[in-house]
């Protein structure tokens, strides 16, 4: 084992060395997509498979283990598709999960496909059930969700997918080599997610009630064998008492993600017939757990992650914690965690990680005693001297503790360095971490500061710290990103009057409100597929019932209620042009299906229309994310030249 150790230890010594003086490097350097990702290992350990990212589009790209010798098996079309994963189904098919916007009744929706291929790129088929000529679009674009990969069967999987004859998400078992369908059982129960246990039989169900127009009424089913009649347990209201997220049954326990009694998402073992949380599995008594991390086959919760201010691994098996321990042992100076092994656990990917240095894949062999680098997601940024990123904590002008990062420059300069705000997207969810990130680097090599903070509503840190920003756009989440600046100007290191917001959806919501409710405090705005009207926003959404109507309703603002309409216009900043002082920057892809690019298009030209210094950057396949090498790099290039004008 101490070949290997030695090795990786002399990696991440040299991957550390800075040269004396940093000039800034190009913007395609941070602004192109991680080179590769969702790395898998097969089973047997001879393979890996994961995606590769290129100028031409994204790609799925198979390797024997240990080799950088990528074969292309699968090529998306540029700029309109992209692969969301890639897993083993057995050791020699290949599931591929791929999706691609498309404009549907006046708006964009993402629409995903499966794909299953060999390892050598053969006998590729798309699992899509065969319709008669005359069903409607909208079923033809329906796709199967797998359920179970059905590891005692290497020859089939389990789906759901919405089925006319049942009105909702029927199971499928599917061959996955010629694509036969076929049904499992009536759904008439109006289920609209299945779980199953480690053997792949479905007996848990998790539906919406009939009863309930709203369709914000959630039932739970049972079935004890597959030869039993499900059995409506009980049923519960979207955002009423505690989450419950579940993930797996097993023998008449079910395990789920909730945030009963503690406050904070943890695993419980829920027992189905009683209707009752029966165990704490494990839960963090500061964060949520953000993910169960599964074995190969997907039949067993093997262990749990949450963030700190990095991804923290916690498995229950003494295999599993033995192996990630000597993972950990082997890359000082890096967080780690595994990003795909072996059925036996012999042969692992690990993914290295840390705030100034770009994420990295390197491959162990535990049998054959050794390991090496394999693929860097930003390769042209290795063994530069990249900025460190520090976490803080302050108190909001209302007395609640809160967190973020700040990342000073680390190319010279004056000794208080000019202020980017960089608020986070989301709102609920999401956080920012210590992690490397391309933007906040990107930025810093330019010579700014960048100050990142975990506003209320930010997710990962408990039920209190979220809901805390529920209702609050515009206001308490706004006021604690003011907050954070007052604090930063207080410790007297960063220039912080002259500073921008940079901000992408949610975060440029914050930009553009920024610009309306301290129009003398920023110099300069960038919102990347920001929202500048909320009342639209809130609307839009809350014409689709059940999740999103209740989410809105909870989150944002009860849109029946007298005065809601102004009150989001208040904060809206398609609604306040004229207090405008600052230049502002709009970026925005045509494909964007969570925020529409009318929110950008409406703004600029009533915003030209008024004479203000505004620039607008439209993206033909632009998504959310902005997902596609050219218009990522396009974007990059556009902000540091902004950035570099106005500040």
């Amino acid at each position: 084992m101490k070949r290997y150790i030695a090795f990786l230890t002399l990696y991440c010594i040299f991957s550390h060395l800075a040269l004396a003086k940093n000039s800034s490097l190009p913007s395609d350097h941070f602004g192109h997509l991680p080179m590769v990702y969702k790395p898998d290992v097969s089973p047997n350990g001879q393979h890996t498979v994961a995606v590769f990212n290129s100028d031409d589009g994204p790609s799925v790209v198979v390797a024997p283990f240990g080799s950088t010798e990528l074969t292309t098996i699968v090529k998306l079309k540029k700029s309109q598709d992209r692969v969301d994963d890639v897993y083993w189904l057995n050791n020699e098919r290949i599931l591929v999960s791929a999706s691609y916007s498309e404009r549907v009744a006046g708006n964009k929706y993402r629409i995903s496909r499966l794909f299953v291929v060999n390892k050598d790129g053969s006998d590729l088929i798309e699992i899509k059930r065969n319709l008669k000529k005359d069903a409607p679009d909208w079923l033809k674009r329906n796709t199967p969700t797998v359920i179970s990969i059905l590891a005692d069967d290497p020859k089939h999987i389990l789906v759901q997918l919405y089925n006319r004859e049942d009105q909702a998400p029927s199971v499928f078992k599917v061959n996955i080599y010629t694509n036969d369908f076929e049904k499992q059982f009536v759904n008439d129960i109006n289920v609209f997610y299945w779980s199953t246990n480690k053997e792949g039989d479905v007996l848990f169900g998790y539906g919406n009630d009939e009863d309930d127009r709203s369709r914000e009424t959630r039932t739970i089913w049972y079935r004890e064998t597959v030869d039993a009649d499900w059995k409506l347990l009980h049923k519960r209201k979207l955002f009423d008492k505690v989450s419950f997220n579940p993930l797996l049954v097993e023998e008449g326990k079910l395990y789920v993600l909730s945030d009963y009694q503690t406050g904070r998402r943890a695993l419980w073992l829920y027992d189905i017939k009683s209707n009752s949380f029966e165990k704490l599995l494990f839960g963090h008594d500061k964060y949520d757990l953000s993910n169960v991390i599964f074995n190969s086959e997907r039949t067993e919760i093997i262990g749990v992650s949450y963030l700190e201010h990095f991804r923290v691994d916690h498995f229950f098996g003494d295999k599993e914690k033995h192996v990630y321990q000597l993972v950990n042992n082997s890359f000082k100076g890096f967080k780690t965690s595994i990003a795909g092994w072996s059925e036996d656990r012999s042969k692992i990917i690990v993914r290295a990680q840390s705030h100034n240095s770009p994420s990295k894949y390197f491959w162990l062999d535990l049998q054959n005693k050794s390991g090496a680098f394999w693929f860097s997601q930003y390769p042209y940024l290795e063994n530069k001297p990249l900025a460190q990123t520090q976490p803080f904590e302050f108190v909001a002008s209302d007395g609640m503790k809160l967190n973020g990062y700040l990342t000073m420059p680390t190319n010279g300069g004056k000794a208080k360095p000019k202020l980017i705000i960089h608020p986070h997207g989301g709102p609920f969810g999401p956080r920012d971490t210590q992690y490397f990130n391309p933007y906040v680097q990107f930025m810093s090599n330019l010579g700014y500061a960048v100050l990142q903070v975990n506003f209320r509503g930010s997710g990962g840190f408990g039920l209190q710290y979220k809901t805390s920003g529920y209702r609050e756009w515009g206001q308490r989440m706004q006021q604690d990103i003011y907050d954070a600046h007052q604090w930063l100007a207080q410790q007297g290191t960063v220039d912080t009057n002259d500073a921008c917001v940079v901000g992408g959806s949610y975060g440029g919501f914050v930009a553009l409100t920024a610009a309306i409710q301290k129009p003398n405090d920023y110099k300069c705005i960038v919102s990347i597929a920001g929202v500048a009207d909320l009342n639209e926003m809130a609307n839009f959404r809350s014409r689709f019932r059940g999740g999103w109507k209740a989410h809105v309703r909870e989150t944002i603002a009860d849109l029946e209620q007298e005065g809601t309409e102004n009150a989001l216009k208040s904060v809206s900043a398609q609604h306040h042009l004229n207090r405008i002082k600052a230049p502002i920057l709009l970026i925005h892809g045509l494909n964007d299906t969570q925020v529409r690019a009318s929110q950008s298009q409406d703004f600029y030209d009533e915003a030209k229309r008024k004479g203000l210094d505004v620039e607008y950057i439209e993206y033909k396949y632009g998504t959310h994310y902005l997902d596609e090498n050219d218009n990522r790099k396009g974007a990059f290039k556009a902000i540091g030249e902004f950035l570099t004008q106005h500040l």
